[in-house]
């Protein structure tokens, strides 16, 4: 069976559970627990994969002079992605106003989500500071930029540009394939961490009650992610493919990481799968998705901008009780875009670190207000994670039309 249609099915697997189960005090402990191990089991295999795949496609690009167009068109994608997405974003939140809800957390100590972003931007830094290299591969979790810088350097060695060094990158390419076969394994058992993390997120939402207390917040937010995937996503790619490709198939057959990103928070964790399903579903090139995917999951934040934007807009209107002006509104949209940049040493929290930084680079005070998004962190991180993974299978398949190297994969042969 086909892994969008298995993960769909473990979604609404995870949602059944959760309304059967999601009375007992016990179920949103036991869930957390499991889901997070296995969260943790998908870091664990995404850190190696991408650093022998990433070390192997870099290599491969460059022997045969395909590296810095397969940059370029991948750099510009996440910047025109950005600003395109938090501008859907502003303009959806003009089109339909609506204010972000009272939450469980509203009223937390106003430096409470301050302090977090503040903790995950030391942490991220202090990872920037070369020790060595195999500590650093080592210790890798959540911020995997310095991860990525020792496998271009590495790939960049690899280049058999003399044939003392062929043997080698032979036999990186050897280890890159045995990861794709692991990617692949993880891709088709993949519904099993959706199903445990979907099951928590339902509950911890059912817990917190405020969707179902103010459906008006949960329909906008349907309605914008709605309008995201059949408009904006689609309309983008077609430009960036001058109009040659259907954007909708690349999006269904993406469906899978996109649907782990939405349950689990976490975009690393979909590394190995959107690899996987880029060569295998979307017709790229191994060292095309070796070197787009992993550069993607730090750079391409345009879905974490786009729900930040949302988001921060809602609360100003609630805060204040009046609407942002037109120009607050696009210097929001534009702040958001361009921290979305660093916004990856949050992983998993992308969009509260997106909001907290604009809103200090703006000098906005919404006097603890945004602490109204801690109780919704696993929805709305969610679904700008989502929107991430989207991308970066759209970027996958862009950079392959780009470089001439895509193919079409026949319905019956995608995974």
């Amino acid at each position: 069976m086909k892994t969008w249609i298995t993960y769909i099915a473990a979604i609404l697997m995870g949602l059944a559970t959760s309304l059967l189960f999601s009375s007992f005090p016990a179920t949103a402990g036991i869930l957390s627990s499991v889901s997070s191990y296995l969260i943790n089991i998908g870091v664990f295999i995404a850190i190696p994969v991408t650093f022998i795949t990433l070390s192997s496609g870099t290599a491969s690009l460059m022997k045969d002079r395909k590296g810095f167009r397969t940059f370029g068109i991948s750099l510009l994608w996440a910047i025109v992605s950005a600003v395109v997405m938090a501008s859907a974003a502003a303009l959806l939140f003009v089109v339909n106003p609506v204010s972000f809800p009272v939450t469980s957390s509203a009223g937390s100590a106003p430096g409470a989500l301050s302090s977090h972003v503040s903790y995950m931007l030391t942490t991220a830094t202090s990872s920037l500071f070369p020790i060595n290299a195999f500590w650093t591969i080592g210790t890798t979790t959540r911020f995997i930029f310095p991860l990525i810088v020792v496998s271009w350097i590495l790939g960049l060695a690899l280049k058999p540009s003399a044939d003392i060094i062929r043997p080698a990158y032979t036999t990186m390419n050897s280890f890159s394939e045995v990861m794709y076969r692991i990617s692949r394994t993880y891709s088709v058992l993949g519904f099993f961490i959706v199903y445990f993390a979907s099951a928590s997120m339902f509950t911890q939402m059912y817990q917190e009650k405020t969707l179902l207390a103010v459906p008006e917040y949960a329909k906008s937010l349907g309605i914008a992610i709605g309008a995201v995937f059949i408009i904006v996503i689609p309309l983008l790619y077609a430009i960036f493919t001058g109009f040659r490709k259907n954007p909708y198939k690349v999006i269904y057959r993406a469906l899978a990481p996109a649907l782990m990103g939405l349950t689990t928070e976490n975009i690393i964790t979909a590394i190995p799968l959107n690899e996987s399903i880029a060569r295998n579903s979307l017709g790229v090139q191994k060292r095309i998705a070796s070197t787009v995917t992993p550069l993607m999951a730090v750079i391409g934040k345009g879905g974490s901008a786009f729900i930040s934007v949302l988001s921060l807009l809602s609360l100003f209107q609630a805060t204040t009780e009046t609407s942002p002006s037109s120009t607050v509104i696009i210097i929001t949209a534009l702040t958001a875009a361009a921290v979305s940049f660093i916004s990856s040493a949050s992983n998993g929290t992308e969009a509260l670190m997106i909001t907290v930084i604009t809103l200090q680079l703006l000098g906005i005070n919404l006097y603890g207000g945004e602490n109204a998004m801690i109780a919704f962190m696993p929805l709305l991180c969610g679904i700008g994670t989502m929107l991430d993974a989207a991308l970066t299978a759209c970027a996958n398949s862009i950079a392959a039309s780009a470089v001439g190297t895509d193919i079409e994969v026949p319905y019956k042969d995608t995974i």
